[in-house]
């Protein structure tokens, strides 16, 4: 995985500020200097002022040293998690821009406080956060000022609409690790359409993305109708963004048993469940070849991969529904004394409450959570 040392000596290559940036960093460095001395001894020496039009590139640079000397402990208005450098860009919108807005817990669901963007008389409103350790949840409104917007369109069952649009979310010192979009409507009665983006993220050193800032940007929201249509119920600009809090739902399951898969042993090394998702480790006594050419999968190859990676791994909820989650995304790694271990996680395809989910299924092994 690319270093946070690399991302950001990578964002800082292509640092670029807008005019009115550099007019405000000019201003706040200018203060800084008048106070400095005012406090300074005498004979302290300051370098003469020069002509704004020749410091263009030099004010880039002193920017550059002024926004990282905030985000790691200058000023106290740039909030940044252990071991995480920020992107540039990030920390001047947070500086220039104010700070993310608080998130507040109310019965383990983070409620961020007044993030929200409104363009063209559609307002997005970040309502909700949950999550574990690797996932999260966000849900969003969506209120439009002129209710006409959305009439005439057809949802599907149960009020959903197929979401094509582009709505990002990203969090501070953290990769995306696939998910899903669902976009519905919770009250036909009203002018409010629900976003709910659910994702798997990566972070450096395996570290958690509680408090950090999490960032959201959409410039366009577009459905796939039923007669095979792309159309746009809003285009604008919206960004807004908020701490990521919320009670981390995952439960340990006891770990340690035995079970084979395709004539080899496996080992169960750790199962996690959560309100979004389950995670998997084992160890099976099994080793792959590299059969296939570069750029050839040949059947022999995606046999052995499955006869490894393919071990079952079924999630029951309290309601009786079950969730497949055997093809979740999973990497391996081959041991020199012949095994392979293998992780598994995914989310499921709905959010439930903590307590909802019953057992897990690895192989032939059910393990309940209540055992947990």
């Amino acid at each position: 995985m690319t270093s946070p040392l690399d991302s950001y000596t990578a964002s800082m290559d292509v640092l670029r500020f807008s005019d009115e940036a550099k007019a405000r960093l000019a201003e706040a460095l200018k203060e800084a200097e008048k106070s400095a001395r005012a406090a300074a001894p005498a004979e302290v020496l300051t370098m003469p002022a020069r002509r704004p039009v020749r410091r263009v590139r030099r004010w880039a640079r002193v920017a550059a040293g002024l926004a990282l000397a905030l985000a790691l402990g200058g000023g106290g208005t740039v909030a940044v998690a252990a071991g995480v450098l920020p992107n540039p860009a990030d920390v001047l919108s947070d500086v220039f821009g104010g700070a993310p807005s608080q998130t507040e817990l109310l019965n383990d669901v983070g409620r961020p406080i007044g993030a929200s963007a409104t363009s063209n008389g559609v307002t997005v409103t970040a309502e909700a956060v949950a999550g574990d350790r690797s996932n999260y949840a966000v849900a969003y409104s969506i209120e439009f000022d002129d209710p006409a917007a959305l009439e005439g369109i057809e949802f599907h069952e149960g009020g959903t609409l197929t979401y094509v649009g582009d709505a990002f979310l990203r969090v501070d010192g953290a990769t995306s690790d696939g998910g899903l979009v669902r976009l519905y409507d919770a009250d036909p009665g009203d002018n409010t359409l629900q976003l709910v983006q659910v994702m798997g993220v990566q972070t450096w050193n395996d570290a958690g993305i509680v408090g950090r800032t999490a960032r959201f940007s959409m410039s366009k929201l577009e459905i796939f109708t039923d007669e095979g249509e792309f159309k746009t119920l809003a285009a604008g600009n919206w960004n807004l963004k908020f701490e990521m809090n919320y009670v981390d739902t995952t439960v340990d399951l006891p770990a340690g048993q035995s079970t084979t898969w395709l004539g080899s042993n496996v080992t169960i090394d750790a199962v996690a469940v959560s309100s979004l998702g389950v995670a998997v480790d084992y160890t099976i006594d099994r080793q792959t070849r590299d059969l296939a050419l570069p750029g050839e999968v040949s059947d022999e190859a995606l046999a052995e991969q499955a006869a490894v990676m393919g071990l079952p791994v079924i999630v029951t909820f309290a309601d009786g529904a079950t969730f497949d989650a055997t093809d979740a995304n999973g990497s391996s790694a081959k041991r020199g004394d012949g095994t392979t271990t293998v992780s598994k996680a995914t989310t499921y395809d709905r959010i439930v409450a903590a307590g909802d989910v019953v057992s897990v299924i690895v192989g032939d092994v059910e393990i309940p959570v209540s055992a947990a």
